[in-house]
């Protein structure tokens, strides 16, 4: 969004010595005003790195809950794909899978790749249709037979195409890494909820599968349970099940890079609440006209 107004501060932060803290309100408190949101810049080198540890068997940082018919995860390969599918056979359920990463992606030889920069900033200044379309320009750009350093190209893919070639659906989300979604983005997100079938099992990942994966595994489940569950029920429930990973959390300090971006994530995750509470699964109205009613 362009036209953006500054967010009051809707809670306090605790006073703490240590090095971050975390912002939970006892009840979230609608603002009913666009939120602002610190829009970081395009960082510089990128360079196309090879995320080795990635291309393991079974994803890193993986979890899942049944009960919520979810799991998320770092990025992975197509052997781990399997792995990630394997609640899906067990439930003959459908797997739909969301990329949440905004920056250039893909895979060669089977391993995960990403054109990287500082923060992970490479395509910061980027909408939807840029970032897709630029990852697609580089991976278009590869040819097999040329060289990556050492390593001989002998296969290109993008991720679309390992998780469709794998009987599965694909939804794509360009999130800023560190950085809370924009409201389009939000958008995005809560209309690939409406269409998904009754037996869908929803699979999240970014790079690391920490902050993004755990921001939208909790924006999921306020979908589907803010009617009846708490907003403390909710945090709890996944800040427990992403490996003590509190979407909530705010570093001490207020020079620290991150102190602003993860202050407006807390904020807008506790603004999402009341949304889905007032809109199951997202019907009735879009986030983006939430915030500017």
């Amino acid at each position: 969004m362009k036209k953006l107004l500054l967010l009051p501060v809707l809670f306090a932060v605790a006073a703490c010595a240590q090095k971050s803290v975390s912002l939970t309100p006892d009840k979230p408190v609608s603002t009913k005003i666009p939120f602002f949101m610190t829009r970081p810049q395009p960082t510089t080198p990128v360079e196309l790195v090879f995320d080795k540890d990635h291309a393991a068997p079974k994803p890193m940082n993986y979890r899942k809950s049944d009960s919520l018919r979810m799991s998320g995860s770092a990025t992975f390969s197509p052997k781990a794909l399997k792995e990630v599918a394997k609640p899906v056979k067990k439930n003959k359920a459908s797997l739909y899978v969301f990329d949440l990463r905004q920056e250039s992606h893909g895979l060669i030889n089977d391993i995960p790749v990403t054109w990287y920069a500082d923060r992970d900033w490479a395509n910061a200044d980027l909408n939807h249709e840029e970032a897709v379309r630029r990852e697609r320009r580089l991976l278009g750009d590869l040819r097999v037979g040329d060289k990556i350093g050492t390593t001989a190209i002998q296969s290109i893919e993008t991720e679309e195409s390992m998780i469709r070639t794998g009987g599965h659906q694909y939804v794509r989300l360009t999130v800023t890494d560190h950085v809370r979604p924009v409201d389009s983005e939000v958008d995005r997100f809560i209309e690939s909820v409406r269409a998904l079938p009754e037996n869908a099992w929803v699979h999240f990942h970014c790079r690391a599968g920490k902050g993004r994966t755990t921001t939208f595994m909790v924006l999921y489940d306020m979908l589907k349970n803010a009617k009846t569950d708490s907003f403390e029920e909710i945090i709890k429930r996944n800040t427990e099940l992403s490996n003590d990973y509190d979407v909530l959390t705010v570093p001490a300090d207020e020079k620290d890079w991150k102190y602003p971006y993860q202050k407006e994530r807390a904020a807008f995750v506790t603004e999402f609440y009341n949304y889905a509470k007032a809109h199951p699964n997202g019907e009735g109205m879009l986030w983006g006209e939430w915030v500017l009613r």
